[in-house]
């Protein structure tokens, strides 16, 4: 769990954004949606004016009782003298008709200002997320390898997840009630002002007070929201290491280490949010206990006999309604806070995702269809974060449509020059061109437009076997030649004995077939895409002899007028190379026919005997 102590430290740095940064960030999405906001505030002005109307209707009701003079002096008594006494009654009868008719008005327009704020401010809190949500994926899927290598896959699954879930509440739930409560707050406050503005100025007293403990819970909050973040990531990823490898687990008797490895990270994000519980617990009660004094006072002051002149017994009541009222809107506007700072925690973890540099793609040049011709000079690269050389000085040279094996001990470097040449990473010192152009002159997506790869770990997705052979931009490739592309990788037998045959919906990752299935799967999808290029890592290593018989055949039929890079163990398909480059720490050591290096009896010959005997 060290990964926690990484992340409370990562603020501060120049690069930290403040809370009203990252707040006026997050408003930027609402400008697209700003009719929606508005009608949102509509609805809560309407709302916040019927609390203030409640209590100038207890005046009304109070004043009609005591046959006061003044009666008419309130909002709503005001308008209604003014424009429904016809004279003809006295003022309780006249308060007999007029105060139910208000009751009923102003509980239908609260309803209905109640609901176009909920409604609309959920529609733009919703949408927001929904952009912010798929914005963050589309930014993982254009990042570089390198930001991959540095997290843990849960790690990422909890971003898109639990933290922008966390943007949600600062969003919906926070900004609803800052919005309305905070409405509502003003409207008391400026109906309290024009009953006796004097007596106001004890709130005025006790607001910095409230400010400060608000400001200091505050720095707490955003501190064990970081902690909460990274304790799901890790919860996030524990749990899908033990689904995904369940087998594993139980095959090498795993249960108890995993188990302790999830309750580990479970106790650690309890502790926090206990934490954060503490903290907010503790701090509504003193805001509480601070309102509670400020409104003592107000009474006291209230009924002094100074002040109790200048009212009438119904604006006492509703002078005192109003305060009290108050209390609730403050206090959940002081509750939020907690949302507020997970949100805001959240939301500099997504936005510091969204401003990850993507992949370099800055190449202008565009083939329809390449030669294939690779040439690789000098080139040396070292993964980022890494002291020593994974590739050192590789100069190679493959003529268009040879067929290049590349074989060596593990770690030997072999299935990283192939990243190379898809751009997964970019070298360190050297180049590598293709027919001629150095890969960076290439635009990115055109480059990998002439690349089919299989590799040993095979990836499928939930979806059905066709869309998995016409993937990405095969999607629209016929039925006719993903059943050819089937066929050629000797996969259509097993394919039509699934239940919905190309129709069947695949598990995860492929659940339900053999290794063997799989390979035969990412094959056809290769076969299909039909490159000038086509590199094979370990392709047929999951496959029977007879299925490997099939689907060397099929490979050799496809090879055939391609460039092709094997990376094998594989007898068959060593073979059979043009050329044989045998690597070995980083380095080029040999290169020849399978008869020449065997001849010489360097590190392939040992290979050979070591590997290939059988």
């Amino acid at each position: 769990m060290t990964r926690h102590a990484g992340v409370s430290r990562r603020r501060g740095g120049p690069e930290a954004m403040s809370d009203w940064q990252i707040y006026r960030r997050l408003l930027s999405y609402v400008k697209p949606l700003w009719f929606m906001f508005a009608l949102s505030l509509v609805g809560y002005v309407i709302y916040s004016a019927g609390n203030v109307l409640l209590a100038d209707l207890l005046q009304f009701l109070l004043d009609s009782l005591n046959q006061s003079d003044k009666v008419d002096s309130g909002i709503i008594s005001g308008i209604a003298y003014r424009y429904f006494d016809t004279g003809g009654l006295d003022r309780i009868e006249f308060a007999r008709v007029a105060v139910p008719v208000a009751m009923v008005i102003m509980a239908a327009t609260r309803a209905t200002g109640f609901f176009l704020g909920n409604y609309c401010m959920n529609y733009v809190s919703r949408s927001l997320i929904h952009k912010l949500r798929c914005e963050l994926f589309d930014k993982m899927l254009v990042a570089p390898s390198a930001y991959y290598d540095g997290q843990a896959q849960g790690a990422l699954i909890s971003k898109i997840t639990f933290n922008v879930e966390q943007v949600s509440g600062a969003v919906t739930k926070a900004l609803k009630t800052i919005v309305r409560e905070g409405l509502t707050v003003l409207a008391l406050a400026s109906y309290l002002l024009y009953l006796n503005w004097r007596l106001c100025l004890v709130f005025a007293v006790v607001t910095p007070v409230i400010a400060v403990v608000v400001t200091f819970v505050g720095r707490h909050f955003r501190r064990y929201s970081r902690r909460i973040q990274a304790s799901m990531g890790d919860v996030t990823q524990v749990s899908g290491e033990s689904i995904s490898g369940f087998k594993e687990i139980r095959i090498f008797g795993g249960q108890q280490q995993q188990h302790q490895r999830f309750r580990q990270a479970s106790q650690y994000n309890r502790s926090q949010n206990l934490k954060l519980a503490f903290v907010e617990g503790l701090s509504t009660p003193v805001i509480q206990s601070l309102l509670a004094l400020a409104l003592a006072t107000l009474v006291w002051f209230a009924l002094g006999p100074d002040i109790l002149g200048g009212f009438t017994a119904g604006s006492l009541v509703a002078f005192l309604t109003a305060a009290t009222q108050l209390g609730k809107p403050i206090r959940q506007l002081s509750e939020v806070q907690s949302e507020i700072q997970r949100g805001l925690a959240a939301a500099e973890d997504i936005f510091a995702q969204l401003d990850q540099d993507t992949e370099i793609d800055r190449g202008t040049h565009v083939t329809p269809r390449a030669r294939g011709e690779l040439s690789l000079r000098h080139v040396a690269f070292t993964y980022p974060g890494a002291r020593d050389q994974v590739l050192r000085d590789i100069c190679l040279d493959i003529p268009a449509g040879n067929t290049v094996a590349l074989v060596g001990r593990s770690g030997s470097g072999k299935t990283t020059l192939v990243q190379l040449l898809a751009r997964f990473y970019q070298p360190g010192e050297g180049q590598i061109l293709l027919d001629g152009v150095p890969l960076g002159n290439y635009q990115l997506a055109n480059l990998r437009a002439q690349l089919a790869m299989v590799s040993q770990q095979v990836t499928l997705f939930h979806d059905t076997v066709r869309n998995n052979i016409a993937f990405g931009a095969l999607a629209d490739a016929s039925d006719e030649a993903v059943r050819a592309a089937a066929d050629a990788a000797y996969a259509t037998n097993f394919i039509e004995a699934l239940p919905q045959g190309f129709d069947t919906v695949l598990g995860d990752d492929g659940g339900g077939l053999s290794g063997g299935q799989r390979q035969r799967l990412a094959i056809a999808r290769a076969i299909l895409k039909d490159a000038p290029v086509l590199i094979l890592d370990e392709a047929t290593s999951a496959l029977d002899n007879e299925s490997e018989h099939h689907i060397q055949q099929a490979l050799e039929h496809v090879m055939s007028g391609r460039t092709t890079i094997v990376i094998a163990h594989r007898l068959s398909t060593v073979e059979r190379a043009d050329s044989i480059v045998v690597m070995d720490a980083g380095a080029i050591v040999a290169r020849g026919s399978h008869g020449q290096l065997l001849a010489q009896g360097g590190l392939y010959a040992r290979l050979y005997h070591q590997q290939f005997a059988d």
